[in-house]
């Protein structure tokens, strides 16, 4: 599942797309398809599009205050904000996106839930000894949260299976306060919620908010924009696989 999750968006994700309207321009000597791969390209790469976006993928909901949140069995902070790279010590963690992490972090702190779960995300090709939830759970202690109240989930490869795992480890009809990046955390509580869990979301990593502080620059295209556009589209599409199969 992991690879059919992983591979099948690549052949519609936008750039393939663009690449067959070129291809399809070039080989039956048309010009619409190349102007709208070229439009298309502008579109997708402004901010002021990627902004208006992502308020579609993450929702109009504002992040929450820690301390506003009620309290449950766990925190559950997901896997997804650590990439490993060789380092002349061998493999050093470097943070993709910490905002997960300390989020879980401030609501420990804040008495939120007696335990926290960091979720052991590995990928079967990764040769990496050490998942992503070990490495939280040695940040976690470096931090201060005391060993005893930190749980690692199973090894996990997707949302669907973190979330299985979770209501392994605590049992089914537990509560949870489920912290993963606001894109992500509409197709995470749908998962969670199918296992059977109270899930109550504390979404970070906002991307909409900091693209929609409009000035003349966000109707010139740029990489970041193009490649922020394709995690959201990439994320439909998953949305969209999951409730294909029923997962």
């Amino acid at each position: 599942m992991i690879y059919f999750n992983k591979i099948l968006p690549v052949f519609v994700m936008p750039v393939m797309l663009i690449i067959y309207l070129l291809i399809y321009g070039l080989w039956k000597k048309k010009r619409w398809p190349i102007y709208t791969a070229i439009i298309s390209l502008y579109v997708f790469s402004t901010p002021i599009f990627i902004g208006n976006f992502f308020k579609l993928i993450e929702g109009i909901e504002p992040r929450k205050n820690a301390k506003e949140l009620p309290n449950a069995d766990a925190i559950v902070v997901l896997s997804g904000m650590i990439n490993q790279v060789k380092s002349t010590d061998g493999v050093y963690p470097e943070w993709g996106d910490p905002d997960r992490f300390f989020a879980g972090i401030e609501l420990y702190e804040c008495d939120k839930a007696p335990k926290i779960i960091f979720t052991k995300g590995k990928m079967p090709w990764d040769t990496t000894k050490l998942t992503e939830g070990d490495i939280l759970r040695n940040f976690a202690l470096e931090n201060g949260v005391p060993d005893s109240v930190i749980i690692l989930s199973t090894d996990v490869q997707n949302t669907a299976n973190e979330a299985r795992s979770v209501s392994q480890v605590i049992g089914k009809g537990k509560s949870i306060i489920l912290v993963t990046s606001a894109y992500h955390m509409s197709r995470s509580k749908m998962l969670f919620e199918k296992n059977k869990m109270t899930v109550y979301p504390f979404s970070v990593d906002y991307k909409a908010e900091s693209l929609l502080t409009h000035t003349f620059l966000d109707y010139f295209p740029d990489m970041e924009s193009f490649r922020l556009f394709n995690r959201g589209y990439r994320e439909m599409i998953v949305r969209f696989l999951y409730l294909l199969v029923n997962i």
